[in-house]
């Protein structure tokens, strides 16, 4: 199931850029994410991996992602490689006049039978919801670059 939104922040792309790009930021404005690292011990790019901790529905689980796209201030995606439901994410981003619009996607999959059914049954919904959460990290996000 995939949903998307976008945001203008109002900064420089490459200010929005050097904060997304670097992992460590992640559970600053990623709903549910906590103690974010790289697990491989690479430099940020294709093939790099990162950890971190994501909590939903009351239980903590571990997820490992793997970076598969990562243009400089362009496009940065993922996708999980280990943990509780697989999906991909991705960021674009997109000079603004001064500022900078950012469009976070996500295409999760289903983490068995029951979310199968769901996707299928309330679908419609199902991706309001998501775009609701995504919407709401982008404003996160807005709001933490545009203070600093």
């Amino acid at each position: 199931m995939k949903a998307g939104t976008s945001i203008v922040v109002e900064r420089p792309i490459e200010d929005v850029w050097a904060f997304v790009a670097n992992i460590e930021n992640m559970d600053q404005w990623v709903v549910g994410v906590s103690e974010p690292r790289l697990s491989n011990g690479r430099d940020m790019g294709v093939g790099a991996t990162y950890t971190s901790k994501y909590t939903y529905a009351g239980k903590t689980h571990t997820i490992d992602y793997e970076v598969t796209a990562y243009e400089p201030q362009r496009h940065f995606a993922t996708q999980s490689t280990e943990g509780p439901f697989p999906f991909q994410g991705e960021l674009d981003l997109e000079r603004v006049g001064q500022g900078t619009k950012v469009t976070n996607t996500i295409d999760a999959g289903s983490d068995g039978l029951f979310t199968t059914i769901t996707f299928k049954l309330l679908g419609p919904l199902v991706r309001i919801s998501m775009r609701r959460q995504l919407h709401k990290e982008l404003v996160a996000l807005k709001n933490i670059l545009e203070a600093g």
